[in-house]
């Protein structure tokens, strides 16, 4: 006979006092609305499971990690802070940190986008997923990095979108200026939006300059004023063409740009660590570097994104996360022959095992691993097959030997 849902919350009760339970009870297979009495959480379990003896997952996975150790185990506040700034040098930590798997609060001091994350998954690498998705160009960080070594970092605001209701990429308040630094290959197509960009500001008294790379010989220019075009990728041109154009606009701006070499490489610096986004062709070449024998056969998005590829060497073809595959993953089925290869004794070495296992077989044929066929030869009648390998140094033989052999010693007993 069914429950009512009164028998099976006083069920619950009885097993499990720091239990609540919010929704109603139908079957056991059912799901049910439940809620811990200790830290609020609330989950969905399957009703049987809780007549069982289960608790709250969260209560239990912080109980867990108080008897762990290592990475794993629970840490303190401080402890998570302070790894997160070795980790991520540009994330701020706004919520209690309570253990790897509950969601936390952070910000991206990059972009100043607010999110939540598992604490174990950013300790692994994974970053502000605005950053990873659109991110910001090696040209734009290094315009910005500029003014902020000048004006200080509150006075530029990356990614401003309240002043005109559109993105800013870079603007400087207390100048009323802005800079929208981008390839031209991508812009071309949103040339209206840039327009927009141009006019809205205009019309709040800022100076919108446009500053577009890549762009051909000899098309001309979409704006009249403002707006400064380059034939080179800024992101790998010769560093004089950049620091030029940075000085032009603290010209603009009516500043003087007294930067040493030094002051540029610092800059440089930190443009690379803060620009996030790369381009198809950016991570081909880094791949080549890293991973010279796989290909790239999809299209790069961003870090996090799976991208198919195929390795070179064994034609194996899978679907990578980009970031893994820089931090130096490869080809796991090379990796894994890589691996088993450590294993695979010399000839000299199975040669020497089988005869301790049989003095009667000799090995004509060459061995290339334990699973593989081999030729040997039997001493005592001379017969020859391939078994595998690994049936060798069991002790097998050929087949029908014990009768043969048995036969040939009572031949020879008789003569």
């Amino acid at each position: 006979m069914a429950k009512t849902h009164e028998q099976f919350v006083n069920e619950i009760e009885r097993i499990n006092p720091d239990i609540e339970i919010v929704g109603i009870y139908t079957r056991a297979v059912e799901r049910i609305e439940t809620k811990c009495k200790i830290c609020g959480h609330t989950w969905n379990p399957q009703a049987y499971s809780l007549t069982q003896g289960k608790s709250c997952p969260h209560c239990r996975a912080i109980r867990g990690a108080k008897h762990n150790s290592g990475k794993t185990g629970l840490k303190t506040q401080d402890q998570f802070v302070f790894e997160m700034s070795q980790k991520h040098p540009t994330i701020k930590i706004e919520g209690q940190y309570i253990n790897g798997h509950t969601n936390i609060s952070c910000t991206c001091e990059v972009c100043k986008h607010t999110w939540s994350a598992k604490p174990y998954s950013l300790l692994q690498g994974h970053g502000c997923p605005r950053c990873a998705k659109s991110g910001t160009s090696f040209m734009e960080q290094f315009i910005k990095n500029s003014f902020e070594n000048v004006l200080g970092i509150d006075a530029v605001i990356s990614r401003d979108k309240q002043t005109i209701g559109m993105e800013l990429d870079i603007y400087i308040p207390s100048l009323k200026i802005a800079f929208e630094p981008g390839n031209w290959n991508l812009h071309k197509r949103s040339l209206k939006r840039d327009a927009q960009k141009r006019e809205k500001c205009f019309e709040l008294g800022i100076r919108l300059i446009t500053i577009y790379d890549k762009f051909p010989k000899d098309a001309t220019k979409p704006f009249d004023k403002e707006c400064y075009t380059f034939e080179e990728d800024l992101n790998k041109a010769n560093r004089k063409t950049i620091q030029q154009l940075v000085s032009d606009l603290f010209e603009e701006c009516g500043m003087c740009c007294c930067y040493t070499e030094t002051d540029w490489e610092n800059i440089e610096k930190q443009a690379y660590e803060n620009s996030k986004a790369k381009t198809h062709e950016d991570f081909v070449e880094e791949m080549k570097e890293i991973h010279p024998n796989i290909e790239i056969v999809g299209r790069y998005e961003n870090a996090n994104k799976k991208i198919p590829v195929r390795c070179v060497t064994c034609g194996f073809e899978w679907q990578g996360v980009p970031a893994n595959m820089l931090a130096g993953d490869g080809c796991r089925k090379c990796g894994t022959k890589k691996a088993h290869q450590q294993f695979i004794k010399n000839q000299e070495e199975f040669e020497r095992e089988v005869f301790q296992v049989n003095p009667d077989i000799q090995i004509v044929g060459k061995y290339t691993g334990r699973h593989n066929p081999v030729r040997a030869r039997c001493r005592v009648c001379g017969y020859e097959w391939e078994p595998n390998a690994s049936s060798l140094l069991r002790g097998s033989n050929h087949k029908g030997w014990k009768g043969i052999h048995k036969k040939m010693e009572s031949i020879d007993s008789t003569k």
